[in-house]
């Protein structure tokens, strides 16, 4: 006698019904569970963009204080407290902007005039040189820089003005440092002239370094003062 399992028609409907429900049931669980990874990983990385945005703006305040402690360091009383604000916020602005430290351009400004803003170069003879100002700029140089940058530079008192000097002060630096690609070679060409170390360089000549050498000492001191009590 032959023994078989035979299912009616009905129940065969029943188990397949079942059987599809469940498997739209672990579908839909999975999908919904798919849905919920994908929110949390969104989650998880604006917070973490939300985190690398505070951590920035936080050394960014950090920078600006750091610039204002050493720009006030420097001019000590030779600047009004509305004037160095106004070039506490240009430097560091330009610093963010190019990417260069901002207490090289107080250092160069410390080597150049001791955060004076009306000083005036002069030669051994004692002929003025025709330099002015914080970063000490002659006027034709500070005219062919400030083209590039929308300024307006006509006469020395133009120059004079200590935002307009560090302004064409700074793009001249951060030009010199384009050119040979090093903050050494282009701080030796700031003071030497960049025609001056073009030749050297030509010649294979060694460049003189003293100048270099005071600036960076400058830059570490104003560094310390600018660090002091942080």
């Amino acid at each position: 006698m032959k023994n078989s399992l035979q299912l009616s028609p009905l129940w065969m409907v029943v188990i397949f019904a079942a059987s599809v429900f469940a498997l739209a049931s672990f579908a839909g669980c999975w999908y919904y569970r798919q849905s919920e990874l994908k929110a949390l990983n969104q989650q998880e990385q604006d917070l973490r963009s939300d985190i690398e945005q505070l951590d920035t703006w936080g050394k960014w305040t950090i920078d600006y204080v750091k610039v204002d402690k050493a720009l006030a360091y420097l001019s000590k009383n030779k600047l009004s407290e509305n004037t160095r604000r106004k070039l506490t916020e240009q430097i560091w602005m330009i610093s963010r902007t190019y990417s260069i430290d901002p207490l090289l351009i107080l250092a160069v400004v410390a080597q150049e005039s001791h955060g004076n803003p009306n000083a005036r170069g002069r030669m051994r003879s004692g002929a003025e040189s025709g330099a002015m100002g914080l970063m000490q700029i002659k006027l034709e140089t500070a005219q062919m820089m400030a083209k590039h940058f929308g300024l307006r530079v006509d006469s020395e008192a133009d120059l004079m003005r200590p935002e307009v000097n560090v302004a064409v002060g700074t793009a001249y630096l951060i030009r010199l440092m384009g050119k040979y690609g090093s903050y050494k070679e282009a701080l030796i060409a700031y003071n030497l002239g960049h025609s001056a170390v073009d030749r050297k360089l030509s010649r294979g000549e060694a460049l003189p370094t003293r100048y270099y050498e005071h600036v960076i000492s400058k830059y570490r001191k104003l560094a310390r003062e600018s660090f002091s009590n942080f």
